[in-house]
C-alpha cells in the first residue's frame, strides 16, 4: 500500500484543483510504526486501530462523518453491532448459495453482503 498511498498524496498536492480536494483515512497497527517505513508521512493525520475490530469500524465511521459533513451516521458502537450480526449470519448466508467460505471471492462477499443488507431492511419495513 506504500506505493498507492504515495501515489494519492502526490496527485492531491500536485494533481491541481480536483486532486487537492481529496481526502483519505490512513490506519495503521500502531502508533507511528508507519516511521520506519515511510517517514514522508510526518504531518498526516494517522489512526493506529491495534488490530481492533471496532476500533477501525469508530475510526472509518469517525472519517466518514467528518469528511462527509452528514449528521445521520450511527455511532461506532451501532455500526460494529451490526457487523457482528452480518457475521453471525454469514455462515447461514455461504451454505444459502451452496459455497464453501474458502471458496468465496470477493464478487461473492459482496452478493452475500448486500443479500444480508436488503432482507435487514425488508424484516425492519415488515415491523
Amino acid at each position: 500500500m506504500p506505493l498507492e498511498l504515495g501515489l494519492f498524496l502526490g496527485a492531491k498536492r500536485f494533481g491541481g484543483e480536483a486532486h487537492g480536494k481529496k481526502n483519505c483515512l490512513i490506519l495503521d497497527l500502531e502508533p507511528y510504526r508507519y516511521q520506519k517505513f515511510i517517514s514522508d508521512l510526518a504531518g498526516q493525520d494517522i489512526r493506529a486501530h491495534g488490530g481492533e475490530v471496532n476500533q477501525i469500524i469508530a475510526a472509518v465511521r469517525d472519517w466518514l462523518r467528518t469528511t462527509s459533513g452528514r449528521h445521520d451516521i450511527p455511532g461506532g458502537g451501532d455500526i460494529a453491532a451490526r457487523f457482528a450480526e452480518f457475521l453471525l449470519k454469514l455462515p447461514d448466508l455461504y451454505t444459502r448459495i451452496s459455497l464453501d467460505e474458502a471458496e468465496m471471492t470477493y464478487a461473492d462477499y459482496y452478493g452475500v453482503a448486500a443479500t444480508w443488507l436488503d432482507e435487514r431492511v425488508a424484516s425492519y419495513a415488515r415491523s
